[in-house]
C-alpha cells in the first residue's frame, strides 16, 4: 500500500499562478491610479476642469449629471424671469391706467388766473369753462385757449397745467392807445391792432383821443384808425404823452394835436420812426405848426 503524499513544502503551480494573478491586477490599479493622480494634478497646474480623461468622468455619475443639467436650468431661468418682469409691468401699466382714467387725483380741482385785472378774474374762470372734477390730463388747453380768447379786454392767452389739480389760464390784457367816441356814449378804447374792445364814460388821462370821418367806427378793417394806431405806437413815450388828439382821415392822411394847440401834419402811415424823430428835434424850436409828411422837408411854422 502506498501512504500519504508528502508535503514538500513548496507551493503548488496553481497557487503560483493565483498568486501572480492577484498581483498583475493590483499592479494594474496602482498604475491607473497614479496615472489619474498625475493628470488630476496637471490639470490643477494649467487650471483646465474641461480636459479630464473620459475614465473619470465616466466615472463620476454625480458629476456627469450635474453638467448635464446645466444648460437646462439657464434657459429655464430666463424664462421665470421673462414672466416675472411680464407681469409687473402688466400691473404698473394698470395702475397708471386707473390713475388716468378713473382715478380723481389728477382732476381739475382749481382754476388759476394770472395776469388779468381783478374785475376780470372771474369773467376769465367762466369763460374757460372748466367744470371741477374734470381731468386735468385729457383737458383740451386749446380749447380754453379759444374760449377765453373770446373776451374783449383779452389779447392772448396761454393754458398750462399745474400737477396735480390747477388749471393755470394766463391772460395779456389789451392795452389803450386810442379813445373813439362811442356810439352808445363814452368813449370806446382802442388797442394797437385799432381793435374796440372796452366802453368807459370818459377818456382816460394820457389816452388821446381818435378823430375818424363822420359815420366811420374803429376797426383793425379801417384804414385810418390802423394807422393811427401804428402812428401813436411809434412815438416816443415823452412826446406820446403830449399828444392829444388824432385825426385819421384814411391812411395817408393822418395828424394830430398836441398841448398848447400845436399841431403835427404827418402825412402818410409810413416811415414813422423816421418821422418822429425828426418831429423830436423839431419841437425844440418855437412854433404852432410841424409838417414832418417829407421828413427831409420838415416845415416848422
Amino acid at each position: 500500500m502506498t501512504g500519504p503524499a508528502r508535503s514538500t513544502g513548496r507551493p503548488g503551480r496553481a497557487g503560483r499562478s493565483g498568486r501572480a494573478g492577484r498581483g498583475d491586477r493590483s499592479e494594474r490599479t496602482a498604475r491607473a491610479d497614479g496615472a489619474e493622480r498625475q493628470e488630476r494634478a496637471r490639470q490643477r497646474r494649467t487650471g483646465g476642469a474641461g480636459a479630464r480623461p473620459s475614465g473619470a468622468a465616466a466615472g463620476s455619475p454625480g458629476r456627469a449629471r450635474r453638467v448635464a443639467r446645466a444648460p437646462v436650468s439657464r434657459p429655464a431661468h430666463r424664462r421665470r424671469s421673462l414672466w416675472a418682469g411680464l407681469a409687473v409691468s402688466l400691473v404698473l401699466v394698470a395702475v397708471l391706467v386707473w390713475l388716468t382714467v378713473w382715478s380723481p387725483l389728477l382732476d381739475v380741482r382749481d382754476v388759476e388766473v394770472v395776469g388779468a385785472a381783478p374785475d376780470q378774474v372771474e369773467a376769465v374762470r367762466a369763460a374757460a369753462a372748466v367744470a371741477p372734477g374734470r381731468s386735468l390730463l385729457w383737458l383740451d388747453g386749446d380749447d380754453v385757449a379759444a374760449n377765453v380768447r373770446t373776451l374783449p379786454r383779452v389779447a392772448s392767452v396761454d393754458v398750462s397745467r399745474d400737477y396735480p389739480g390747477t388749471l393755470v389760464v394766463s391772460v395779456t390784457e389789451r392795452e389803450p392807445v386810442l379813445a373813439a367816441p362811442s356810439p352808445a356814449g363814452g368813449v370806446l378804447l382802442v388797442d394797437a391792432t385799432g381793435f374796440g374792445y372796452r366802453t368807459m364814460p370818459e377818456r382816460p388821462p394820457g389816452i388821446p383821443a381818435l378823430a375818424l370821418p363822420p359815420g366811420i367806427l374803429p376797426s383793425p378793417d379801417e384804414p385810418g384808425t390802423r394807422s393811427a394806431a401804428d402812428v401813436v405806437v411809434a412815438l416816443p413815450a415823452a412826446l406820446r404823452a403830449d399828444v392829444v388828439e388824432v385825426r385819421a382821415n384814411g391812411r395817408f392822411d393822418v395828424g394830430f394835436v398836441l398841448t398848447g394847440d400845436r399841431t403835427v401834419r404827418w402825412g402818410a402811415d409810413a416811415d414813422n420812426e423816421r418821422k418822429a424823430a425828426v418831429l423830436a428835434a423839431l419841437l425844440t424850436r418855437p412854433g404852432v405848426a410841424y409838417d414832418v409828411s417829407t421828413p427831409d422837408l420838415a416845415v416848422v411854422r
